[in-house]
């Protein structure tokens, strides 16, 4: 665990120590806030030990709450059908319901598949992007859709939820208005970094839709968010060649 103390008036403390929390380790906002966003790094985990850890932590993190507002990085995959028995939702789930009866203030955020650059090799963007620069065979589901949303993105979204006071006890589902194919997303990387994929088209997944309020919340174009121009900004932005 990873606590940061920021020198404000009204410190915000993150907890964790991965993408997320790395990037909120900036916080700069003038509210009382513990950020938590520490959690299982890989959604297919299965085994029950990562998944404790969190929980008590989180358990240990809400009792020392007073009157701070508390933020929980939670998922959007819990929309997946394919997904929902799955350890990690479940999970989430729980961890959900916790807060919400346990915190007086709280924000859960529902993201989608966040991209930040190269760190955690369980991301979809860092699996494909992996596998592509290194020549390795892969699967793509023909049937399924994924969604990406940029750290930062996600970053400003949260700090204007928090910001403007009206989000408190509420579930916000910060994800991109349009979910991708997973082949769309490996075509965009071919391009990028001008190297074919070597993948095999497999009969699954699911395609699902996802209720976004982040257009509530960052005042940009609806073009911003067009998935070719998202998707190639996503790796101009956060993967060098």
């Amino acid at each position: 665990m990873n606590q940061v103390f920021n020198s404000l008036l009204a410190p915000a403390t993150v907890i964790g120590n991965g993408m997320i929390a790395q990037r909120f380790s900036k916080y700069t906002g003038q509210t009382d806030i513990v950020l938590f966003a520490s959690g299982v790094s890989n959604s297919k985990e299965t085994r029950t030990a990562p998944y404790i850890r969190e929980r008590v932590l989180l358990e240990k993190t809400l009792a020392k709450l007073t009157d701070q507002l508390f933020v929980y990085f939670s998922t959007a995959s819990v929309n997946d059908p394919t997904e929902k028995n799955s350890p990690y939702i479940l999970h989430k789930l729980a961890a959900e319901q916790l807060i919400s009866t346990w915190a007086p203030n709280y924000l859960i955020v529902r993201a989608s598949n966040v991209v930040g650059g190269l760190g955690n090799r369980y991301t979809i963007m860092n699996y494909f992007w992996e596998h592509i620069q290194q020549g390795k065979s892969f699967a793509i589901w023909q049937h399924a859709t994924r969604n990406l949303i940029g750290l930062d993105d996600l970053y400003l979204a949260v700090e204007q939820a928090v910001l403007c006071g009206s989000y408190q006890n509420r579930i916000l589902t910060l994800v991109n208005p349009y979910s991708v194919k997973p082949l769309q997303i490996v075509e965009a990387i071919e391009t990028y970094i001008g190297k074919r994929a070597v993948f095999e088209k497999v009969e699954k997944g699911i395609s699902f839709d996802i209720r976004t309020d982040i257009e509530q919340l960052l005042d940009v174009e609806e073009s911003y968010w067009q998935p070719d121009q998202y998707i190639h900004r996503l790796l101009s932005k956060y993967y060098e060649l």
